[in-house]
């Protein structure tokens, strides 16, 4: 990356596609770049021990239907932050895009049943999905969350907040992110 920084900086230019950054010899992926973040973040935000950063949990079974051969069907999501006193146990899921319709941004329907899957296979009735934020007019602080939607399933609270990234490169930035994405995503479950 600190190659890719000083080549963009140098005037080689970059060429960006929704998920991917391209420049000349190199690949990014921008959305593993951004559920890294908010893993590490969160592992700041909440501790180390209270993050299960990409465990499988079981959703059902696959069978085969030629053979009869069965195998699991797992899901992923991208971290389990644990219950810690007042705190319930919920899940973190990055998302990339944001669906906008109409102006306004809102979770897709492919976002809600990935979550519903999730909520299911986890047993835990609260996911939070975090997209990076729309570029505003007025920056807000790093990692200040904006919960813009919020879907109930029977028991599954799914809400959606966007995340600020704007200035992250500054100095004791990774620190205020991380806490206040943490309490962001706390404040919006309450």
């Amino acid at each position: 990356m600190h190659e890719l920084s000083i080549d963009v900086l140098g005037g080689l230019g970059l060429n960006y596609k929704q998920g991917q950054a391209h420049a000349p010899g190199y690949l990014v992926s921008t959305w593993r770049v951004w559920e890294d973040l908010l893993t590490v973040a969160a592992r700041l935000g909440f501790g180390r021990s209270a993050v299960v950063p990409q465990k499988g949990f079981t959703l059902g079974t696959k069978t085969k239907m030629g053979t009869g051969a069965v195998t699991k069907l797992s899901v992923f999501p991208d971290c389990v932050i644990e219950a810690d006193g007042a705190r319930p146990r919920l899940l973190l899921d990055a998302k990339y895009k944001g669906h906008v319709e109409k102006g306004q941004l809102r979770i897709s329907e492919a976002d809600m049943y990935e979550a519903l899957a999730f909520s299911k296979a986890t047993g835990c009735n609260l996911v939070v999905l975090a997209y990076p934020a729309q570029p505003g007019d007025v920056p807000q602080p790093v990692g200040t969350c904006t919960a813009f939607e919020s879907v109930q399933v029977d028991a599954v609270r799914i809400v959606g907040i966007q995340v600020e990234t704007r200035h992250i490169s500054r100095a004791g930035a990774l620190k205020a992110f991380a806490g206040n994405l943490a309490d962001g995503i706390v404040e919006s479950f309450q």
